[in-house]
């Protein structure tokens, strides 16, 4: 076999003639055609000097490192050597299995390997290793030596990583845009977001995937869509535009169509933008209908601002002359009267607080702010949780809140916020006209259709006049409660403006002296 004449050699660096100077290293041969094997290794070796070096002689398990490994592993390479175990040691835990495999591999595979792992120094820092090597065999197919290159590609990797999150921050945008994003080349759908499929009636974009965009034009239309979609691939800008659309079932709507050119994948292609406006197109045709009714609700809601502002006005006026009244008399009042302004002042902060709190409420339904998110849920902790909410009322008046015909599994099909704000109002209207120490009554009665909840109390009752007009915000009238409670009346349109949110309707039965039952519907 071979014999290495120079076995001291530890560095690849300390001949450079073996990768530099085309000098090959001497080397005693056993078999003439050793030399072509020794020949070709050398002529592989001719890398560029960014590649760090290695070899390996299996016959005298001689390893020997360029200086770049040693710059890799920041080693001196003046007082380390060229050792496996120290370069394995320095391989990320989770990459060592692969590595070691790799080296065993290379002592039985024709083929040259190319593996990419981790180097974790003391200080935690990572370096991303590429290393391709290869293995020279004897005829017999015994290894005789080994070489290879590594190559530092952390700012490749880190790239690559900055590169792959941006991609996927693109994409995750992509998906969740509410607006529906398709892409045209040739006429035909080449990708297809959720929103547009949702849009479209698609579940899956491969249902979209090369059908002609034709498909979606519903037939009586002037078919705009494919006019406007030559124009945009001839370079034109054309403005938004509404068409009629066909979705997957056969049900036509109104969209507002965009058309942009773009690249894609190489290629000139149209992206799509389309939004579903039917719902704001019937919205548009209701109110042009109804531009008097509208006039109306517009005279409606100035009265109710002026109400409010009469509403408003009063506490603050009655808060601001009691702190006067403290203010100017503070050392000279007793105890009692101290606290009975401080009641006072709290009382009417508390009213106004909840009057503020109607108003915005009422606000939001009025300006479609508010959001409307029914599920099927237990009635009962609903209701119990208005309770805690008005315990100290009840127990000023020593009234008891019963509950009828509520099991404990009864469900309803409502939004929370708006149930809840449907039973405090109602609840605290009872509790408001209620004589101290009697009973309000809460209980449901299930049909095949709906639910319908009842508030009854037993207190001063109403006219039949008051009852006309207890949801018309244009003939509000407030009746002071039994210990002269002062509203607004806004609850009452406000639980009228929920309840009718859920589809449901609400009513009134009272009479003077005998007290008061609100009923409303929830249905399934």
């Amino acid at each position: 076999m071979k014999k290495l004449k120079d076995k001291k050699l530890t560095s690849l660096e300390r001949d450079s003639s073996l990768f530099e100077q085309n000098k090959p290293l001497e080397i005693v041969f056993a078999k003439p055609q050793d030399e072509e094997i020794n020949l070709k290794f050398l002529k592989k070796s001719q890398i560029t000097a960014h590649m760090a070096r290695w070899f390996l002689d299996h016959e005298y398990n001689q390893l020997i490192w360029s200086d770049g490994v040693f710059e890799i592993l920041e080693l001196d390479a003046r007082s380390s050597g060229a050792n496996y175990a120290n370069f394995i040691e320095m391989v990320h835990p989770d990459d060592r299995n692969m590595k070691n495999q790799t080296q065993e591999n290379l002592k039985t595979t024709f083929k040259p390997l190319e593996i990419n792992y981790r180097l974790q120094f003391s200080d935690g820092r990572i370096k991303w290793i590429n290393e391709i090597c290869n293995t020279d065999f004897d005829q017999e197919g015994n290894p005789i030596r080994s070489y290879g290159t590594i190559q530092d590609i952390t700012k490749y990797k880190l790239t690559e990583e900055n590169f792959k999150q941006k991609e996927e921050q693109f994409q995750s945008l992509i998906e969740s845009i509410p607006n529906g994003i398709a892409i045209i080349q040739e006429d035909k759908f080449v990708f297809v977001n959720p929103s547009c499929r949702k849009i479209l009636g698609g579940s899956q974009e491969i249902i979209f995937k090369g059908k002609y965009i034709s498909k979606i034009i519903h037939s009586k239309s002037t078919k705009n869509l494919e006019i406007n979609l030559n124009a945009v691939t001839k370079g034109e800008q054309i403005p938004t535009f509404e068409e009629i659309l066909v979705r997957q079932d056969g049900t036509i709507f109104d969209a507002e169509i965009t058309l942009i050119k773009i690249p894609f994948l190489g290629s000139s292609a149209v992206q799509l933008i389309v939004n579903d406006i039917t719902d704001r197109k019937k919205t548009e045709e209701a109110l042009q209908k109804n531009e008097e009714r509208l006039k109306d609700l517009v005279a409606t809601k100035d009265k109710f601002f002026s109400i409010i502002a009469h509403d408003l006005r009063s506490p603050f006026n009655s808060i601001i002359g009691f702190l006067e009244l403290l203010q100017a008399n503070f050392e000279s009042l007793s105890t009692f009267e101290k606290k009975s302004y401080l009641k006072l002042i709290d009382d009417d902060t508390k009213k106004t607080l909840k009057l503020l709190d109607n108003l915005l409420e009422w606000a939001k339904v009025q300006t479609g702010k508010i959001s409307f998110e029914p599920i099927k849920q237990k009635l009962l902790p609903i209701i119990k949780n208005v309770e805690e909410t008005l315990d100290s009322s009840l127990k000023l008046k020593l009234l008891k809140l019963n509950f009828v015909g509520i099991p404990d599994e009864l469900d309803i099909f409502c939004d929370t916020n708006m149930l809840t704000t449907i039973l405090r109002n109602l609840i605290s209207n009872a509790i408001k006209y209620s004589h101290s120490g009697g009973t309000i009554t809460i209980y449901a009665i299930k049909s095949d259709l709906d639910i319908e909840l009842y508030v009854a109390d037993n207190g001063i009752g109403m006219s039949k006049e008051i009852i006309k007009g207890i949801f018309k915000i244009s003939e509000q009238v407030s009746t002071p409660g039994t210990a002269n409670e002062i509203g607004s009346g806004l609850g009452l349109i406000l639980c009228k403006d929920f309840v009718e949110k859920h589809n449901g309707k609400i009513w009134v039965e009272s009479e003077l002296g005998i007290g008061t039952k609100i009923g409303f519907s929830i249905p399934y």
